[in-house]
């Protein structure tokens, strides 16, 4: 286990499989370099294929987000190893605790959460990179859109995304950019269109008039890379069944063929130092297997095993990342990390219409309103967008129709979204009456999805529990509060329902839900899975983990990529910038190789 600095194991070792790991290691293969890609978990069904995780999620009596992958070589935690999804029970929490619980959660597996995202592929705006300098709020960026512009283009050649041609106004500069995917727009679906001819009907939100966008993906809709054009199957989270939506494991399995090696099932422990203390020499990994014998417990090597490399990149995500610094005692002199935890909140709302909307074709979200992403009113609330849901109430807060869980009946209420369960044991539906109830339904019912930007701020922050995971691993300790001094998100949180209202209205539709919040009380909130911030990006060495090459500033030969390097949050799903700053890395990854 001892460094061997004169001829290491590799060039490169990256830490994670997810969508920044795989483009930096097929990149970086394609210029022959020496990568290892390690990765915590497995590949979801290596040897039987697409088909069973197919069959998987049939067979599955919840269909949540992991029934796919359950039961298949890879990791979690308690309380079901046989489930990829790291969250719910691993995360632990200060004793006592006032604060809100974190909901969003990840995957370990080959590919990363990619499995099953939804495909939404939606750059920052130019004014994003500028925050406090325009509206007084967190912190600017130490790169602007001009920076990344060339690698939002990249990113989307390489990962294949369809949408609409677009123009994005840089008011801090004064610039006007045009973007234009690879691919014309997936088609709105027949809901989108009722939303869309009712939308120009509704008042103005803070004096803007509102109107509905096709939503750009990450899913074909031609056929390209080899991969068929989307099928229409409304099932891009959990699982693409015919691999239309992208995917990370395809640019793992791209640098593969390129020279890169996958190590699975190897859990990374910490990082290797010199004798300085400055340069990262390797890492340390634990692998584990499955217990043949007690199917709720892993067999793990008596060991942990050392792989040297000249340099050392963390690709995991913003919580595993900041786990494994924190393990190491690394890139932490400026007492960041693990701070500035962000995710996108969400305030949902759903309704029945008058007239059949048909839902459940298409991807989840083809169209959205995203006109208050980036208004004057952002230095008062957070901006937000709201998506125009074709999934009907499957992901509300009561899991309808499916559900998990039977509501509590309410005899004055004349109205209830219902699940089949609480049809059932609330209100005794059953034979003519439940079918015809959920006829009725099924091809009436609409969502809106609204995530709005977080303000980073350092009490929001993962560190080390005293608590032990199931690979003698301590884990993550979180401190999370939605609402902030300002109430920047509780502000936005009442557009949000005032905007969803408008729209039903100007639907004419009188039987919906609204999640209100109470003044003084807790928010009402939902999880994007966008988890950001805790290694942030920055000039200032004092303040920050990287530079803006993604290097961190207490250690030359180490990169970190992926959300946990983002100072704010914005109003985009995280992907494509993720996406961008990994192809961004690569170059001056391979100037540090060639400096040594």
């Amino acid at each position: 286990m001892q460094t061997n600095l004169a001829e290491p194991d590799f060039d490169v070792i990256i830490v994670g499989s997810g969508i920044a790991g795989a483009l930096a290691a097929y990149r970086l293969a394609q210029s022959n370099v020496r990568v290892l890609i390690i990765e915590a978990g497995g590949v979801p069904s290596e040897s039987l294929g697409r088909y069973a995780l197919v069959r998987s999620y049939i067979e599955s009596p919840p269909k949540a987000t992991d029934s796919p992958f359950c039961g298949d070589n890879i990791l979690a935690t308690q309380p079901d190893p046989r489930a990829p999804t790291l969250g719910k029970d691993y995360f632990d929490y200060p004793s006592p605790y006032s604060g809100d619980t974190f909901v969003s959660f990840y995957e370990r597996l080959v590919g990363g959460s990619t499995w099953h995202w939804q495909g939404i592929y939606v750059r920052m705006v130019p004014n994003d990179f500028h925050m406090n300098k325009l509206y007084g709020k967190g912190v600017d960026w130490p790169i602007n859109y001009d920076d990344l512009n060339r690698w939002y283009g990249e990113a989307e050649r390489e990962m294949g995304v369809a949408g609409d041609p677009e123009q994005r106004r840089d008011d801090y500069r004064n610039r006007t950019y045009k973007i234009k995917y690879p691919m014309p727009a997936l088609d709105p679906s027949y809901l989108d269109r009722q939303v869309a001819k009712a939308v120009p009907r509704m008042a103005a939100v803070s004096g803007i008039p509102l109107h509905v966008d096709t939503v750009p993906h990450a899913i074909n809709s031609r056929k390209y890379d080899g991969r068929p054009p989307c099928q229409g199957y409304t099932s891009c989270v959990p699982l693409c069944p015919i691999k239309a939506r992208y995917e990370g494991i395809f640019h793992v399995e791209k640098a593969m063929t390129a020279g890169a090696v996958l190590r699975t099932q190897s859990v990374v422990t910490k990082l290797a130092l010199d004798s300085s203390g400055k340069r990262v020499t390797g890492v340390y990994y634990r692998r584990w297997q499955w217990n043949d014998t007690d199917k709720r417990r892993y067999k793990l090597d008596a060991d942990d095993r050392f792989l040297s490399a000249k340099v050392v990149v963390l690709a995991a995500n913003a919580i595993e990342n900041t786990m494994i610094l924190l393990r190491s005692d690394a890139a932490n002199s400026s007492k960041t990390v693990g701070c500035y935890l962000m995710d996108h909140p969400i305030k949902q709302s759903y309704g029945l219409a008058v007239e059949p909307l048909y839902p459940f074709r298409g991807p989840q979200t083809t169209s959205q309103i995203e006109t208050l992403r980036d208004t004057k009113h952002r230095k008062d609330f957070a901006g937000f967008k709201t998506s125009i849901k074709n999934d009907g109430w499957g992901s509300n807060a009561t899991g309808a129709p499916r559900g998990g869980k039977v509501a509590a009946q309410k005899e004055a209420e004349d109205w209830h979204p219902g699940t089949i369960l609480d049809l059932v044991q609330n209100w005794g539906y059953f034979g003519e009456t439940l079918k015809k109830t959920l006829a009725h339904n099924a091809v009436r019912m609409l969502t809106l999805n609204s995530a709005c930007e977080q303000l980073p701020i350092k009490g929001n922050a993962v560190t080390q529990s005293s608590k032990s995971d199931d690979l003698e691993l301590k884990r993550p300790l979180i401190n999370y509060q939605v609402d902030d001094p300002d109430h920047y998100v509780r502000n936005a949180f009442r557009k949000i329902v005032e905007v969803h209202k408008s729209v039903f209205d100007a639907m004419g539709i009188t039987r919906y839900k609204l999640q209100l919040d109470d003044d003084g009380k807790p928010l009402t909130f939902g999880g994007s899975g966008h988890i950001m911030g805790t290694t942030r990006m920055g000039d200032k060495p004092d303040q920050s983990v990287v530079d803006k090459n993604c290097c961190t500033h207490d250690h030359p030969n180490l990169f970190i990529l992926g959300s946990s390097v983002f100072p704010t949050s914005s109003t985009a799903n995280p992907t494509s910038t993720i996406a961008a700053l990994a192809l961004r890395a690569v170059d001056p990854i391979k100037a540090k190789l060639r400096s040594g």
